[in-house]
């Protein structure tokens, strides 16, 4: 006598197929809550760039306030230095902003590595449908 296991019933592969789905959308919500941290961690340090570019324009602005009261002295030189430091601060604080603006953007928070594998699911479920 043969030992070979019988073929599933079609309630049985109706209930694997829903099953197999259930586990699938479950894995593709996590997959999407562990994308949306990670992107909300890279908006969180564009959110801290941009507190620190400001910071460094505020200390600019108090520079090159600074420098216009160094001008006012006889000491040319001593001025100079401080438009130098005020513009560098300027520059630096200004990238650190852009920089961080850049990582706020909406489109940057996208689960964009869900949507693709979910478009993926879609597609291979509809290609064995057919």
């Amino acid at each position: 006598m043969s030992t070979t296991p019988a073929d599933p019933s079609i309630a049985d592969l109706l209930r694997q197929l829903v099953d197999d789905g259930n586990h699938l959308v479950r894995t593709e919500i996590r997959l999407a809550k562990a994308e949306l941290r990670d992107n909300v961690a890279s908006a969180a340090k564009g959110a801290a760039g941009i507190g620190l570019g400001a910071v460094l324009l505020l200390g600019a602005v108090f520079t090159l306030l600074g420098a216009a009261v160094a001008f006012l002295t006889p000491v040319v030189g001593a001025g100079w230095a401080a438009v130098i430091v005020g513009v560098a601060a300027l520059v630096i604080g200004g990238g650190l902003i852009m920089s961080g603006v850049n990582k706020l953007k909406v489109s940057s928070l996208a689960p964009d590595r869900t949507v693709k594998s979910v478009k993926h699911d879609a597609q291979t479920i509809s290609g064995s449908i057919r």
